[in-house]
């Protein structure tokens, strides 16, 4: 991915996601980008069509990148153009202004898609090869990857928009109809170019297979007619032999007849040499000058030169007897091998058979059909990578496709023929592709016509139907408004919870009853509802009737149980629990009622049938309740049960003086004193009046306990009540009955300490008195 192609993306991530983050929408800098990102591919597209450079590739940044581009940093065309459609739709999705303007930005963004697609799946069509851009590199993976995340957070940007929510332009049936044929046409030229990736690869191993064919035929011929004049100059050096050589004069005149003989043999040259080099005898014209020269590896010494045609130098001993008498040079012009090993007219319009060897740092090559005199090239391709007859001097074989020495895209194999010489059959790919090419052309115009024909037909199959699902779904819809009408007017909550007890719906008069909005309790368990002490209880108890047991509480009416509230205050509410059974699951419908309000009036209700409603204490009805279970318990543990009755000595006169309400608070405040004063196991009551009575439990020592219980009650009534800005000084008449064993009776028992009482006000009040029948009643 180079440079422009992030900042492009960047400025789309900007312009997409900021009005996101800030909530607030941004044309301004929407516009302002996509202009810009427009703007740059198009004077790109531009360098594209024209080889032109605007100085916008920012090359410098890109030297270290091997993408094949001979332009570094320049965008791919397909990369352009697709960030060209990205720049529009920007510019556009702020500026709908009618139905048209509204279509264009959808069918931008589908091509967008199907731009970022198909550049995925035709990365490895090679289109860079196939359409012969030599000078441009194809779109990364990381980009068309990019290319469709973009185009899909477009589609959800507009589909978002109120132009296309508000049906201003499109009715839903359009919209489905649309989105339907999009994304036909996208899945089948998809699916097409998958196809079409699959056979272009058995089609381009077929066509490399053939380049490896032509190299090995040639490495062949090389190699065989290398060898053949091998064994040529091994016979020639056999027949120097000498036949009774008298003198040197004789020994010249026997090897130059000899040496003439073998010219006749297909030797170009042929030379005799003594051991120290010197020349013995020379026949025919050795090449002094050669175009090139390169020393072969073989049994011999033999060198491969190049003047006006193929010459193979070599150099063997002469042995005679054994031993090694003189050397011979020879010269063989290779007529076959210069004819052949370069020949292409029969091949493809570009091909080209180049064999080379390292000289000096460079490559320096022997005539072909290009170039009919020896040619240099560097080792390096324009893009800075090795060309393929680099590899081949350095005894690498294969096959590669690249940019050759003239920046063109080419398809090459490679082979070594001898240490530090290469051969290298290469062809134009746009020329090798041109099957594909042509079958790519064939097949696009067929597969548009179908994608087209096929979204139109599905456009009018989809559009009734979508026309008749809007108007079941408008139905649909009144009629769940009319029932969620009426059950929002309901005054009892109504909720309802699948099998994981998770809430699906909640009705207003719920949300009233536990404080959340339907927003906030919809999608949470119904736990939520509960308090802690109850959740554990609900789920045993509904995972036990899922598996079959026996409901509890679903079926039942107005079960009472504690509710929790959003602020955590715990409430008393009637549950009903109802079953529905879908076809795939199971559905619980409750209706709940708070009752607080209920139970607080029961409460209340309760209390007053029990308690004193002026001082809060236990009234007459309690009070024998609570003695009668103490004398059972009584008589159970043998345990001893007292009961005190007091009377309020001047409580009239308060009354008569002070009024009424006087009378009344000095009441509250002498209940305040008396439980202050008694045990808080012990029971104070009020029977009516100025009239209290006591129940005392448990009484070990009974005489002397509840005697002592009185003297503080007489001491704790002793000081004045405060009433208003007025005081009152009473006293207290006690009667004392204490119950130990026998049978027992609560009114006899109460009766006896109300006599006590008496006798205690008619000894002089302010005291008490104890009733003498301690164990008879």
């Amino acid at each position: 991915m180079v440079f422009n192609t992030a900042l492009c993306f960047l400025l789309t991530g900007i312009a997409l996601t900021l009005p996101e983050l800030t909530g607030k929408p941004m044309p301004k800098l929407q516009t302002f980008i996509g202009s810009f990102i427009f703007s740059l591919c198009l004077l790109i597209l531009r360098e594209h069509i024209l080889d032109i450079n605007s100085g916008i590739d920012w090359a410098f940044l890109h030297t270290w990148l091997r993408d094949g581009n001979t332009r570094p940093g320049r965008l791919a065309p397909n990369t352009a153009i697709g960030f060209m459609l990205i720049g529009t739709i920007l510019i556009l999705m702020n500026r709908v202004s009618n139905k048209w303007l509204a279509l264009a930005i959808q069918l931008l963004t589908v091509v967008l898609l199907a731009i970022g697609l198909t550049g995925l799946v035709g990365y490895t069509l090679a289109p860079d090869l196939l359409f012969g851009w030599a000078r441009s590199a194809r779109m990364a993976i990381p980009t068309a990857l990019g290319m469709i995340i973009t185009a899909i957070t477009l589609w959800l940007s507009w589909h978002r928009a109120s132009w296309y929510q508000s049906r201003m332009y499109f009715q839903e049936d359009e919209k489905i109809a649309f989105i339907g044929a999009a994304i036909l046409v996208v899945v089948t030229m998809t699916a097409g170019m998958t196809g079409f990736v699959f056979q272009h690869k058995i089609l381009e191993e077929t066509l490399k297979g053939s380049l490896s064919a032509t190299l090995k035929s040639r490495v062949v011929l090389f190699n065989t007619v290398i060898k053949q004049s091998e064994i040529n100059t091994l016979n020639a050096s056999k027949a120097f032999f000498l036949q009774n050589p008298a003198s040197v004069t004789a020994i010249r005149s026997q090897y130059a007849q000899i040496a003439n003989h073998l010219l006749g043999t297909g030797f170009q040259a042929i030379a005799v040499y003594d051991l120290n080099d010197k020349l013995i005898v020379s026949s025919g014209t050795f090449i002094r000058t050669a175009g090139i020269i390169n020393n072969l590896n073989n049994s011999l010494t033999m060198q491969l030169l190049w003047d006006k045609g193929l010459y193979l130098q070599s150099e063997v001993p002469i042995i005679d007897n054994g031993l090694a008498v003189a050397k011979l040079k020879t010269l063989q012009a290779l007529p076959s091998l210069d004819q052949q090993l370069f020949e292409t007219h029969t091949l493809a319009n570009t091909l080209e058979i180049v064999a080379c060897i390292l000289f000096r740092g460079e490559l320096l090559c022997f005539p072909e059909g290009v170039h009919p005199a020896p040619f240099k090239v560097k080792r390096l391709s324009v893009l800075g990578q090795p060309l393929p007859m680099s590899y081949a001097v350095d005894g690498k074989s294969g096959i590669i496709t690249g940019v050759d020495y003239r920046g063109q895209n080419v398809v090459a194999a490679y082979a070594s023929l001898s240490p530090g010489m290469g051969i290298v059959v290469k062809e134009d790919a746009a020329e090798l592709y041109r099957i594909v090419l042509v079958q790519l052309k064939a097949m696009l115009p067929l597969l548009l016509l179908l994608v087209t024909a096929g979204g139109i037909f599905l456009r009018l199959q989809l559009r009734p139907i979508a026309a008749k699902l809007m108007i079941s779904e408008s139905k649909a819809q009144e009629k769940e408004l009319e029932i969620k009408a009426v059950v929002g007017s309901v005054g009892e909550g109504i909720l309802t919870i699948d099998e994981q007890g998770v809430i699906e719906s909640f009705n207003t008069a719920a949300s009233e009853i536990f404080g959340y909005s339907a927003q906030d309790i919809i999608g949470k368990n119904i736990t939520t509802l509960m308090p802690p002490s109850m959740q554990t209880l609900h789920t045993e108890g509904m995972r036990r009737y899922l598996q079959g047991g026996e409901p509890r509480v679903i079926g039942r009416q107005g079960i009472e149980l504690p509710g929790l509230r959003k602020d955590g205050v715990t409430f008393a509410l009637a549950l009903t629990v109802n079953e529905i059974r879908l076809k795939h699951h199971r559905l619980f419908v409750g209706i709940v009622r708070d009752i607080t309000e209920r139970k607080q009036m029961e409460e209340k209700l309760v209390f007053l049938a029990q308690n004193d409603a002026l001082t809060g204490l236990p009234n007459r009805l309690l009070f024998m309740d609570r003695l009668s279970n103490a004398l059972l318990r009584a008589n159970r543990n043998h345990t001893a049960v007292g009961v005190m009755f007091l009377d309020l000595d001047g409580f009239k006169q308060v009354n008569d003086t002070l009024g009424h309400t006087s009378g009344d608070d000095l009441l509250k405040q002498l209940a305040i004193r008396l439980k202050a004063t008694v045990r808080k196991a012990d029971t104070v009551a009020r029977l009516g009046g100025d009239e209290f009575t006591i129940l005392v439990e448990g009484l070990t020592i009974p005489e002397l306990a509840i005697e002592s219980i009185a003297d503080k009650i007489i001491t704790a009534i002793q000081p004045p009540f405060l009433l208003g800005d007025k005081i009152a000084i009473v006293t207290t008449s006690i009667g004392l009955a204490i119950h130990i064993t026998g049978e027992f009776n609560a009114e006899e028992l109460l009766q006896r300490a109300d006599y006590a009482m008496y006798r205690a006000k008619n000894s002089g009040k302010n005291r008490w008195c104890m009733d003498t029948k301690k164990n008879k009643y």
